[in-house]
């Protein structure tokens, strides 16, 4: 249905919350490869900057872009996909823009207040990437080791190492990916130089 919905699409805006976190990003890379796209046409946007170091660590360890854009930005895209993120978290006025979109991906309590055509809201799980595991597998994508990195990256810090709010989805998505996972990357992202 994700395919179905944006494979039309000529550019897709996969935008993450402000300050984008190690499972929005590892969730955002997620949809571009299972759209088969590239971050020209598939860019991951936030409305905000990647500061945490370890944040900034991933995107450069993956060789992956967080675009900062505004509000009005939003119309060079055909499509909007929401990762990790609600549009009711960029305030009780959400711009118009956001009122309607393609995709909504997420863990967090559902909230209502706009439309999507597809929205695949998971509270019961303790990361977005472990949706977005399951979206992998059931794709069959051949799952290279960065794409795993990523998602492992986003279910470990998002469950503090499995170890807070976690299902038996969480447990089963990281055992997946940490066959294919590339230990020496996680350890770039993990203990970025001072």
């Amino acid at each position: 249905a994700l395919r179905k919905l944006l494979e039309p699409r000529e550019r897709i805006a996969i935008l993450l919350q402000p300050d984008p976190d190690p499972d929005g990003i590892g969730g955002g890379i997620a949809v571009r490869a299972l759209l088969g796209r590239k971050r020209s046409t598939a860019p991951l946007v936030s409305f905000g900057e990647v500061t945490r170091p370890e944040n900034r660590a991933m995107v450069q360890a993956l060789g992956a872009e967080v675009r900062k854009i505004s509000v009005e930005e939003l119309s060079e895209f055909d499509a909007l996909v929401l990762v990790d993120v609600q549009p009711t978290v960029f305030g009780a006025n959400i711009p118009a823009q956001l009122r309607s979109v393609d995709v909504v991906i997420d863990h967090h309590p559902e909230q209502s207040g706009y439309d999507a055509a597809i929205r695949d809201i998971r509270p019961a799980y303790g990361a977005t990437s472990t949706i977005l595991t399951e979206y992998v597998r059931a794709a069959e994508l051949e799952l290279r080791a960065k794409l795993a990195t990523a998602l492992l990256y986003g279910i470990k810090s998002d469950t503090q190492l499995l170890g807070r709010e976690t299902s038996r989805h969480d447990m089963g998505a990281f055992a997946f990916l940490h066959a294919f996972h590339s230990p020496a990357l996680l350890r770039r992202i993990e203990q970025p130089a001072l």
